[in-house]
């Protein structure tokens, strides 16, 4: 080689390594968890935006392993009265999106509530998606909330509602292109999550009209058996000395435990195994394949309640990630710090965190 082919050769590899230096990292939404009653679902001991959470939370979650975080946001508390945003109680979002950007995370807003749609079921409500008037508002609501993080990059993804009831599949659809159509004025290209009816369920997917926009990813739950995830919890109307479930294992006949309006009366005693959530994500993994094949599919929320044992926990959350990885799709455990949390409120990693990342 000439001694100028040389001289240029080694200009072209200081110009190339310098770009790779400089190439902003690419944003990615693979392993993450939820971070509840934070700024959604508050209550006396946490009320919203309680100082229980802040930067030494996002270093911890960072060096678990974790790439993002989803935060769950309630809507109706960032909408004054007069249908301008509430500065006061979007400060400490945009606070937190320092902290994850600083510790080289990645984040979903997910507006875990708006106007006219909630799913609790003490407080359930599902008017936005048939008064039209309602809907417009809401749609300007994520208008405002889309413009005003239109310069943020792509470590920020939206997602326009968690866990809809409409009281038809064919609702969410027609809300869902209000929203979208709303974002995209000042968002052309960020990636935005829709999701199926009935709490994000996998048993309303067939009913899912994915809008036809390649930045568009489509949101899952999965709580199966919930039998055994929300074993002992009082909000799905459990007993408090109700027998324990283990996973895998056996669940026994438990319908008299429940009244006959609570689904769990209904449950089927039998085998519980990790086949059965492989067939259940494999006919998920079917439909995207034969009608959104393109689509990126994202299991936004799963756990386990806090009586189950360690090893259950550990078992369930593992094969939840192993069949993840193995579609190629992303997740986000539930939840951070909670009766479901991977961390525990003395700061130590719970049978969950093991679960996730010792496998």
């Amino acid at each position: 080689m000439s001694a100028r082919k040389l001289i240029v050769f080694l200009l072209f590899s200081v110009v190339a390594v310098h770009a790779s230096a400089i190439a902003p990292k690419l944003a990615t939404f693979k392993r993450g968890v939820n971070i509840s009653h934070w700024l959604s679902q508050n209550y006396a001991e946490r009320p919203y935006a309680a100082d229980w959470f802040g930067e030494e939370d996002l270093t911890w979650i960072a060096k678990q392993g974790f790439d993002h975080v989803r935060f769950a946001v309630d809507g109706r508390e960032w909408l004054l009265a007069d249908g301008s945003l509430d500065e006061k109680k979007i400060a400490p979002f945009e606070k937190a999106l320092v902290w994850v950007r600083k510790h080289g995370l990645n984040a979903i807003l997910d507006m875990h509530f708006l106007p006219g749609a909630s799913f609790d079921p003490g407080s359930q409500e599902s008017a936005v998606f048939t008064d039209q008037a309602l809907q417009a508002k809401v749609a300007e609501f994520w208008r405002k909330v889309a413009n005003r993080y239109a310069h943020e990059g792509d470590y920020l993804r939206f997602e326009i509602l968690n866990e809809p009831v409409a009281k038809e599949n064919k609702q969410l659809n027609a809300f869902n292109r209000v929203m979208l159509a709303a974002i995209r004025e000042s968002n052309p290209s960020r990636v935005v999550y829709v999701t199926s009816n009935r709490w994000s369920s996998f048993s309303t997917i067939t009913s899912v009209e994915m809008p036809d926009d390649p930045h568009v990813a489509l949101t899952l739950h999965f709580y199966e058996p919930f039998i055994f995830t929300h074993q002992r919890a009082s909000w799905v109307g459990c007993p408090p000395d109700m027998p324990l479930v283990k996973f895998p294992g056996r669940v026994q006949d438990l319908s008299a435990l429940f009244p006959k309006e609570n689904f769990l009366k209904y449950a089927t005693p039998g085998e519980l195994t990790v086949a059965q959530i492989d067939a259940t994500f494999a006919t998920l993994a079917d439909w995207v394949k034969s009608h959104n094949p393109k689509a990126e599919v994202y299991i936004g929320e799963f756990g386990v309640h806090e009586p189950a044992d360690a090893d259950s926990k550990r078992a369930y959350v593992t094969a939840v990630c192993n069949l993840c990885e193995q579609h190629g799709w992303g997740w986000a455990v539930w939840e951070y710090e909670g009766s479901f949390g991977v961390r525990d409120v003395k700061g130590e990693p719970t049978p969950i965190l093991e679960g996730l990342f010792k496998r």
